[in-house]
This record gives structure tokens, C-alpha cells and sequence, in this order.
């Protein structure tokens, strides 16, 4: 018995173990007048992130390729802080040093999205040679590379989507690596930060088989599983609160720590975790003031470079320390020798951009759709009967789409340009189709109304979304108790909550009525711009669809529109409102946000 109790310690001993880590990380060489600092000295433990998993992948040894001198020793850094700061246990950090192939990265990826806890955190850290080919998605690329080959390397694309999605809440991925310079290839160097892609297909378990003479014992059982299986699948689609580190494209992606051979971003990204970043001193630091500072950094340290580096982000600003005190190297001590610029100059030139995706997760769980006749003398008869909807978490714009967002659509080739003669316009007296837009509908932060339903599904697919549901996005105006009649409450709209036909005769710039946003924290749900969704309108729909994630009827003659715009009254910004229009045509009181 003592033997098999000193065996069994043995090998708790042995899984509590990690491997060994640099004592310390402080790049050798210095660009300006001082030196880097080390990124793996001691510092307080904060244990908040016990329920965190991370995957770190550093390649190092190139065959093909130079080396990344540094690599192993930042990754080690990073694992150092997630588990002595953060508090992750070792089984939940998989380090993967120069892996063989994607099926090593991937294996590693699933086990730690398998141990994630729910509402926690999973951090993605790769470390090596990156780079986008021509008409192409970005790949990592392993250590078996070439200039001219890059089979073996890890789908960017495949990676997010699967890490993603799943019952974890958050992802923080950094993603560093460039193309070596003088690398000849016919692609960019680097990687444009992405967004995060559509989640995995739903895959519905197999069914259980069992032996007539057991049938009717199991069925029970049988049932129960099927639905625990059904469950767990849909939540591994379900989107994470997702921000992506990048150290950007082109000439202008930065590899190497300015002076230093050391790995950039993720060095300086694990120094803003520490506090370099924090430079409000709230003792906290966000994903944009990260972002912000490692491209300060950056550009201070290769200040007279005709191509400054600019590192990239995109997603969530998420809050990615708490309780920071450590203070960074000044902007004046990392400038080369001679450089005369000031902190003001840098800040005002053009750098690192944050690309804010401006979603809002909205958790799974069931709420009541449709209006309760009780509460709301104004019901109709194609929103009842109330019921009991289930719906699994999404993610949903916290603004609508504006003029800005979709000109920047039709520029990149993704969205065709809105046809106000295919519009039917108010005029202040009646409809019109092809009247002309007041200027004051077309402020750049207005949203954008005379799209078709098509050109609002193109432009979300642009982006790597989709229109919300209709049970979506009555979810997202009423709130998981849905009590409500309107996303504030009950009370009637006034124009300090909603933009209605009491507060101007065009559209308003979006976000500009706090006092009107949902539980949680969406504007515009109500007046403002009307909205497409993605279902086909049916008067009869809440009395034959499902009630869990439906998606309405699966044919039909009108897109439905939902929450109301400037030209309504109370009754029709109602959250349970709803009715069709053609989808054919475009409408100067209706315009869309997206989902995901």
C-alpha cells in the first residue's frame, strides 16, 4: 500500500511540474540610451487567471529559413507570467517548441480548449516566421519552410476559428512573426490583424445504438445523453469575446526588438501586461493601451525609418491586467542615438491601429419572445403568442452599421454602392422611390439607410459576420428577464433614449442616446434606423417555429425589419414590433448592425 501511495505521489509530482524556464529575459543590445528590461523578473502574483488555459508555440530552428533568435526564451517568459502572475496550473499550459507540423499545434490546441473553464480566458502565443500569400489567408509558418514553400505551416484561419469558439469567454491571441528580410516570395510579410471567422459547422453527434432487449431500459438514458451531447456541440460554436495581436504587413511589419535580436511584439505586449502600458494609472491595462504603447515603443525605437513599424489589434478591448504597478522604459531612452523627437510627435504621427469591433457577446440562456398581452396594451396579433425562446450565446454590434463602415465596404471590393433610385424615400409628405437623400442623412457617423437586405448581408459577410436572427435580436433589445417593452424599460420613449418622430426629420449619428441603450449596453435598438434581420417575415411564425435558436420560416416574400426609426412613433419601437418589408429594395428608413 505505501508503495502504491509513493507511486501515485510520484506522478502528481511529475504532472505539477512544467518545464524549465528562463530565470531571466533581457534582450542584449539596446537601440537607444537604455536597455531593454527583463520581462521575466519576479513580480506580485495575482492568481486571477485559475481557470485560463493557453497554448504557447515558439519556432526558433528554421531549416530553410533564418533563424528566430529569441523565440524560445519570450515564449518561456510568457509561460513564466501566465503561470506565477496568473495563476494557471501546468496542465493547463501546452508549450510547443519547433513542432514537427500543424497536427502538433492542433493537438495542443484541443486539449487546452478542452480545459479552458467556462467565462475564462484562452491565450494563443505564437512565436516564429508569419506571412499572407497573394490571395491568400495567413499562415504561421513551421520549421520546415522555405522562401518558396510554405506547405506545413498552420492556417491562421482554422487556428481562430476553433479557438475562438467554445464555452470559454475570452481569447487573447498574439500572433508574432514577419517574414525574414530579403525573403523573396510571392506574398506579404506579416499578417493584417483578422477577425475572428465563422464558427466550426455543427456536427450533431451520432445516435446511440442499443439491443431491443435493453431498448426500453435505455431509452431514458439514451435521450438524456443525446441531449448532453446536442448541448456541448452547439457550445463549441458558440463566439468568445476575441482579441488578435499583430505585428502587421509588409514593410512595415516588425520582427525584431529595435537594436535587439529579440522577438517585438510579444515582448513588448508581455511588458504592457506588467504595466508599461498602463498610462492612465488606473493600475489596470486594456488591449488598445497595449496596442498603443507597443507601437510607441516601436516607432521611438525605429524613429527615421522611411517604413515605421506598425503593429496591428483587432476585436475586443478587452481588459488584460489588473493590479499593475510596473513601470517601462521611457520613450526618450529607446530612441537611436542622435534622435531628436519628442513624446507629442510620436503620438500625433500615424501608427498601430486598434480596429475595435464593437460587439457585445450576449449569453446563451432562454428569455420570453413576443409581446404579453397583459403588460402591453399595444400588442399585435403577429407577436403572440409570448414564448420561451432558447438561444445560444452570439455576439452582436453595439452600433448600427454606419455610411463610414459600409464606404470602407464598398472600397475594399465587398459591398456594391447603395442605389437611392432603387429607395424608397421620405419626403416629408409620402414615400418615394428614387427621391433624393437629404445631405443630413449622409454624415459618414449616421447609419447607413437605403440598403437592400442582400447589400446588408454582403456587407456582414465582409466582415465576417451575418445579420442577427429575429429572436437575436429581440434578445439583444430586451434583455435576459425581456419584462420590458422597450431596451430602457417600460416608460415611453423620450429623445433623451431614443431618436424618434418627435426628434428630427432625418437619421442621428449613432450612439448618441445613452439613456436608451439595452441591459447590455447596445444603442439604437430602438428609433434612429429601423433594421433588416435575417429572417423571412411571417404574421404566423411565433405560432409554428421552433423555440430554440430559430431562424423563422425558410421561405417567404418579405425580410422582417425590427426597432423602429426617426419617422415612428412610441408603438413602433416597441422591442416585440415587428413587420416585412420587400427585400428587393432599399428604404430610407431602414438600416442594419450585424451579428456573430
Amino acid at each position: 500500500m505505501r508503495a502504491g501511495l509513493a507511486g501515485l505521489g510520484a506522478a502528481a509530482a511529475l504532472l505539477a511540474c512544467g518545464p524549465e524556464l528562463p530565470r531571466s529575459v533581457r534582450p542584449v543590445g539596446h537601440g537607444g540610451a537604455e536597455a531593454w528590461p527583463d520581462v521575466a523578473a519576479p513580480m506580485p502574483a495575482r492568481h486571477d487567471g485559475r481557470g485560463d488555459a493557453a497554448v504557447i508555440v515558439s519556432v526558433e530552428d528554421y531549416a530553410h529559413l533564418p533563424d528566430r533568435p529569441g523565440a524560445h526564451a519570450v515564449a518561456g517568459a510568457w509561460y513564466r507570467y501566465l503561470h506565477e502572475v496568473r495563476g494557471l496550473p501546468h496542465r493547463r499550459i501546452r508549450w510547443v517548441r519547433d513542432p514537427g507540423g500543424p497536427g502538433a499545434v492542433g493537438a495542443a490546441l484541443a486539449k487546452m480548449h478542452w480545459r479552458v473553464r467556462r467565462d475564462a480566458t484562452l491565450w494563443l502565443i505564437f512565436i516564429g516566421h508569419a506571412g499572407t500569400p497573394e490571395g491568400g489567408s495567413p499562415i504561421l509558418l513551421g520549421p520546415s519552410a522555405g522562401a518558396s514553400d510554405w506547405r506545413g505551416g498552420i492556417s491562421v484561419e482554422q487556428v481562430l476559428r476553433f479557438a475562438g469558439h467554445g464555452m470559454h469567454r475570452e481569447l487573447v491571441a498574439v500572433l508574432d512573426g514577419c517574414l525574414p528580410r530579403g525573403t523573396a516570395h510571392r506574398g506579404r510579410s506579416g499578417l493584417a490583424a483578422p477577425g475572428l471567422p465563422a464558427p466550426p459547422a455543427f456536427v450533431p453527434p451520432r445516435p446511440m445504438t442499443v439491443s431491443e432487449a435493453t431498448a426500453a431500459l435505455m431509452a431514458l438514458v439514451e435521450k438524456t445523453l443525446m441531449r448532453v451531447m446536442v448541448d456541448n456541440a452547439q457550445r463549441g460554436r458558440e463566439p468568445s469575446d476575441t482579441v488578435v495581436f499583430t505585428p502587421g504587413v509588409g514593410a512595415h511589419c516588425r520582427e525584431r526588438l529595435p537594436g535587439t535580436d529579440t522577438p517585438a511584439l510579444s515582448y513588448l505586449l508581455l511588458g504592457a501586461l506588467r504595466g508599461w502600458a498602463d498610462a492612465n494609472r488606473d493600475a489596470m491595462v486594456g488591449a488598445a493601451e497595449a496596442l498603443r504603447h507597443t507601437d510607441l515603443l516601436l516607432r521611438a525605437g525605429a524613429h527615421g525609418d522611411p517604413d515605421p513599424p506598425r503593429p496591428q489589434a483587432r476585436g475586443t478591448d478587452l481588459t488584460l491586467a489588473r493590479e499593475v504597478s510596473e513601470r517601462g522604459p521611457a520613450l526618450a531612452g529607446v530612441q537611436p542615438p542622435g534622435s531628436q523627437v519628442d513624446e507629442a510627435t510620436l503620438r500625433a504621427e500615424a501608427g498601430g491601429e486598434f480596429i475595435d469591433e464593437r460587439m457585445k457577446k450576449v449569453d446563451r440562456g432562454r428569455f420570453t419572445m413576443g409581446c404579453v398581452s397583459r403588460r402591453d396594451p399595444a400588442c399585435e396579433a403577429d407577436e403572440r403568442p409570448a414564448q420561451a425562446i432558447f438561444l445560444d450565446s452570439f455576439m452582436i454590434d453595439r452600433y448600427e452599421v454606419t455610411w463610414k463602415d459600409y464606404s470602407a465596404c464598398v472600397a475594399g471590393g465587398g459591398c456594391s454602392k447603395i442605389a437611392t433610385s432603387r429607395c424608397e424615400v421620405w419626403t416629408g409628405e409620402a414615400f418615394v422611390r428614387g427621391a433624393a437623400l437629404a445631405p443630413a442623412f449622409l454624415g459618414e457617423d449616421h447609419p447607413v439607410v437605403c440598403a437592400t437586405w442582400q447589400q446588408a448581408v454582403d456587407y456582414c459577410a465582409w466582415m465576417g459576420k451575418r445579420l442577427p436572427t429575429e429572436a437575436e435580436w429581440e434578445r439583444a433589445a430586451r434583455g435576459p428577464d425581456a419584462r420590458s417593452q422597450y431596451p430602457w424599460g417600460d416608460d415611453p420613449p423620450t429623445c433623451a433614449q431614443a431618436h424618434t418622430h418627435e426628434c428630427g426629420t432625418t437619421t442621428a449619428p449613432v450612439g448618441q442616446h445613452p439613456a436608451g441603450v439595452s441591459p447590455e449596453g447596445i444603442h439604437d435598438l430602438a428609433g434612429n434606423a429601423s433594421e433588416w434581420v435575417a429572417d423571412w417575415y411571417d404574421k404566423y411564425a411565433y405560432r409554428r417555429g421552433s423555440r430554440r435558436n430559430p431562424t423563422g420560416p425558410p421561405r417567404g416574400a418579405v425580410r422582417v425589419v425590427r426597432g423602429g426609426s426617426y419617422y415612428d412613433g412610441p408603438g413602433y419601437l416597441r422591442a416585440s414590433y415587428r413587420y416585412g418589408l420587400s427585400p428587393q429594395w432599399g428604404y430610407g428608413t431602414v438600416g442594419f448592425r450585424c451579428a456573430r
